[in-house]
């Protein structure tokens, strides 16, 4: 079995307002299959992911945010 690839990313998320959206976000990003880490970031407002890119791409994640009710910019 191969060593699968573990990429980090950056994401910046519009609308995030307190630890209640900072929670929601990590947990929909969490939830995408082959996220392996995620740290959301309420100052910063954004989020380091760390995922398996023969598992998931950036667009699966962002699209688990837009479904969470944020915007990834």
């Amino acid at each position: 079995m191969g060593v699968t690839a573990l990429v980090q990313e950056t994401i910046k998320i519009e609308n995030i307002e307190c630890d209640h959206c900072v929670m929601r976000v990590g947990r929909a990003i969490a939830a995408v299959k082959g996220v392996t880490e995620v740290d959301v970031n309420l100052e910063k407002k954004e989020a380091v992911i760390d995922f398996e890119k023969d598992i998931t791409d950036l667009e699966e994640i962002k699209a688990a945010i837009r479904d969470a009710g944020y915007e990834p910019t």
